[in-house]
């Protein structure tokens, strides 16, 4: 599949809720729902390929030459720069941090930990996800770049693409990017066909004709 068309995916799917993306994963039998990650401001909206940190906690046995703004800047502009850390308690990144990532065009920062300088962070114009706000800074140390993670409950490999909003994270499969997107496009369509049909107050059988057709796979 051409580049061009593989932006065209991921455009529709930032434009859709999260909601329906999940439900089209679970149409094709796919999972990639993480846990309790959210943006610090309500109404952002993201859809970009994953690039990753893996971080593990702290050893101390060797140095490591890592700095995270060295690597933002090699990432594209609408990558999505995705953190792992095992679900730490500490913050990994704040305004800084954030503010690169803006500035160097990526279309979000998601850590499966937390982040300080949340006042600052809902301002932003980039979407910044993450556990919570808090104040202990990091004990853990670098393992890798661009390598699979666990991300709150979901497998992120590069490549994938992450979606996120109010609800949270959503990771689809960077081989299953154009099915998973006709699936949603189409649930799409049919969650206003479903809330037409009970705002018109339809006969129950048509509403559970709209309902029955959400469960089969488009093709």
């Amino acid at each position: 599949m051409s580049d061009a068309a593989n932006q065209k995916h991921i455009e529709d799917l930032r434009r859709l809720p999260t909601g329906v993306v999940c439900d089209a994963l679970g149409r094709l039998g796919l999972s990639g729902f993480t846990d309790g990650l959210y943006p610090f401001r309500r109404d952002s909206k993201m859809a970009g390929r994953a690039r990753t940190v893996r971080f593990a906690a702290k050893r101390g046995a060797a140095k490591m030459d890592f700095n995270i703004y060295r690597f933002i800047r090699t990432l594209d502009p609408g990558d999505v720069l995705v953190i792992a850390t095992d679900l730490a308690d500490s913050w990994i990144y704040g305004e800084n941090m954030a503010h690169e990532a803006q500035y160097h065009g990526l279309g979000g920062v998601v850590a499966d930990c937390m982040a300080r300088d949340a006042t600052q962070l809902s301002d932003l114009d980039i979407p910044c996800f993450a556990r919570g706000a808090a104040v202990r800074p990091p004990g853990f140390e670098f393992i890798a770049t661009d390598v699979p993670v666990s991300l709150a409950g979901a497998q992120v490999h590069p490549g994938d693409v992450l979606t996120g909003d109010a609800d949270g994270i959503v990771v689809v499969p960077a081989a299953h990017l154009a099915n998973v997107t006709l699936q949603a496009l189409d649930l799409d369509h049919l969650e206003t066909l479903q809330e037409q049909a009970i705002a018109a107050r339809a006969p129950l059988p048509e509403l559970l004709a709209v309902l029955a057709r959400k469960k089969i796979v488009k093709t």
